[in-house]
């Protein structure tokens, strides 16, 4: 008694007059034979009715319908009936699988659009020499645009799922009811019953609704113009005992057995446990795969700003060494295929230039010696004197090799032994003028020794006549004359 008072107490709006779902069955077959009773039929044909249908993956059809047409089609129609205890299968509930695939999609695009638009204004995001990281940062806001699709959109008609709507859409048939009960929506907001309406108006379904005196009442004609859901193929319907001959047939192996008892298990929570009826995303995984090349492609571009790149240690290795084998090794000689002008020598010929030491192997270039072979350290190319300063020593013809344009030297004298260019260095420090004694090759000549010239280099041949009349007059000798002598940059410069 305690236990009645409870459930009046839970449920005030239900009675003992409650519908049950075979109750519901069996006056919607009713209805559907009366609202049929009246279309042509072919000749000597019956109109075929059963409960309980069921058809491959699982599809049930609660009421099933089928006679000949008079031009020899057959007509069908099923039923799906709805007790207050089976409710959920009319009840929508929002379909997050479908939610976050068209969430990944949105994400996907919407990061590329953001990017172009930063390029369009000039910021590169990603620009940077921790461009990886930036990259992982930039893959992980997909999550969160995904959250902020769902919080956004998840309420809209589009997600909302309806077990028995579903249904209809795995199979074909000419018509397609849903009967359920009054008491269904009794206690739950009217969204629920309007979101059944809309479904069912937008896809052609029947709707009826037994009343609590046990009469169909129409809701909602089915529509047969198959204007909005495409056509599937029909089921090869088997009635309940037609379906557990078949079971019993295909439980030999153990697999089999092991479905067989899982499918025993379903039904008898069905109200409780919905399946989701598979489907597939074609449209979303499209458009998440090009926001992904496009996100690609705008990385790529911003991968060529990045200012360093550290390539792996391990692969530079591997790299060089299997390009080891196909590399060929420098040539010795270089054709310089511009005139090079030698020492007070009006005509210029190309030669070539070698590319290693073998070139200073004729030249004095220490105290004492009379090869560079017996030099340790690497052979002096230039030596100048500042006035007031000490002895400078290079070796490299740098300075030289970076002219671009044609220059002029105040040419004193060649002296062969660095011993004697120290001397007349010294001197020309003492008169107060700086010198400096450059190897010839530095400067494209061909000459042994060093060439001593007066002050600097000069770009100006008029600057460097009147530089050179001026100088004249500081020598301690007229037979010792300074030549204006010019000089083109060559190409292939020495070491």
């Amino acid at each position: 008694k305690k236990l009645f008072l409870w459930k009046i107490a839970v449920h005030p709006h239900r009675d003992m007059s409650a519908l049950s779902e075979s109750t519901i069955k069996q006056l919607g077959l009713g209805y559907l034979k009366s609202y049929y009773r009246l279309r042509p039929r072919g000749m000597d044909t019956v109109m075929l009715t059963g409960m309980d249908m069921r058809g491959v993956d699982d599809v049930v059809a609660d009421a099933y319908l089928r006679y000949t047409e008079a031009d020899g089609t057959v007509f069908s129609a099923t039923l799906e009936a709805t007790s207050y205890q089976t409710r959920n299968e009319i009840v929508y509930r929002p379909r997050r699988s479908h939610v976050f695939w068209d969430g990944l999609a949105f994400g996907a695009l919407l990061l590329p659009a953001l990017m172009s638009v930063a390029h369009i204004y000039g910021w590169y995001p990603l620009v940077g020499e921790d461009f990886w990281v930036r990259m992982g940062l930039l893959l992980m806001t997909l999550p969160l645009l995904m959250g902020v699709y769902a919080l956004l959109f998840q309420r809209l008609p589009r997600y909302r799922y309806i077990y028995a709507v579903e249904q209809f859409k795995q199979y074909y048939a000419d018509d397609q009811w849903i009967a359920y009960s009054y008491d269904v929506f009794a206690d739950l907001k009217p969204k629920y019953q309007r979101e059944l309406v809309r479904q069912c108006t937008r896809y052609g379904f029947g709707l009826v609704e037994i009343t609590s005196q046990r009469k169909p009442k129409l809701l909602i004609a089915p529509s047969r113009a198959q204007n909005f859901v495409p056509k599937k193929p029909f089921l090869p319907w088997l009635t309940q005992a037609e379906w557990q001959t078949k079971m019993r047939a295909l439980a030999k192996r153990p697999w089999v057995r092991f479905k067989a008892f899982l499918s025993d298990i379903i039904p008898a929570n069905r109200q409780l446990n919905f399946r989701w009826f598979s489907r597939t995303y074609y449209h979303q995984w499209t458009l998440f795969t090009m926001g992904l090349l496009a996100i690609g492609y705008f990385a790529s571009l911003e991968y060529k700003r990045v200012p360093t790149h550290f390539v792996p240690e391990k692969w530079y290795h591997r790299r060089m060494a299997d390009a080891r084998d196909g590399m060929r090794p420098e040539t010795e000689l270089y054709l310089v295929d511009a005139p090079v002008p030698g020492f007070y020598d009006t005509t210029y010929q190309p030669f070539n230039i070698r590319s290693h030491e073998e070139l200073f192997g004729q030249l004095v270039q220490a105290e004492g010696s009379t090869h560079a072979d017996s030099v340790a350290s690497t052979p002096v190319r230039i030596l100048t004197a500042t006035a007031g300063e000490a002895l400078s020593t290079y070796y490299s013809c740098s300075r030289y090799n970076a002219l671009t344009q044609a220059f002029y030297l105040l040419a004193d004298t060649m002296y062969a032994q660095q011993s004697t260019v120290k001397q007349r260095l010294s001197e020309l420090n003492d008169r107060g003028i700086n010198a400096t004694a450059v190897w010839p090759p530095c400067i494209g000549g061909t000459g042994k020794g060093f060439l001593v010239y007066i002050d600097d280099i000069l770009f100006d041949d008029k600057a460097a006549y009147a530089l050179r009349d001026s100088l004249q007059q500081q020598l301690d000798t007229l037979d010792r004359q300074l030549t204006v002598m010019r000089f083109l940059p060559i190409t292939n410069q020495p070491d």
